[in-house]
C-alpha cells in the first residue's frame, strides 16, 4: 500500500521552502489541482498555519509568522521537492 502525502503537508512543505507564493505558482510547485488547493488553503488559513493576502487579483499565500520557526527546524530530507 502506497502512502500519499496529504495536500496540507505538500502545501506546508512547499511554503516552508519558498516562504511566499502566489496561487498559480503554488499550484505549479505542488502539482495539486485547483479545487484541492483552494480547499487546502482555506483549511490551513482557518487553522492559522498560513496567511492569504489579496493584492488586486493576485492571491499571495505565505507561511504564518509563528510557523516559520517550525520550518527552520524541518530537516531538508523531509521537505517536499517538485
Amino acid at each position: 500500500m502506497v502512502h500519499k502525502k496529504k495536500p496540507e503537508d505538500i502545501v506546508l512543505n512547499t511554503l516552508c521552502k519558498y516562504i511566499e507564493c502566489n496561487f498559480n505558482t503554488l499550484r505549479r510547485k505542488t502539482g495539486l489541482n485547483y479545487y484541492t488547493l483552494v480547499k487546502t488553503i482555506n483549511y490551513l488559513v482557518s487553522k492559522g498555519l498560513i496567511v492569504e493576502k489579496r493584492v488586486g487579483r493576485l492571491r499571495i499565500i505565505r507561511i504564518a509568522e509563528h510557523q516559520r520557526a517550525v520550518c527552520m527546524d524541518r530537516s531538508p530530507s523531509t521537505q517536499y521537492t517538485s
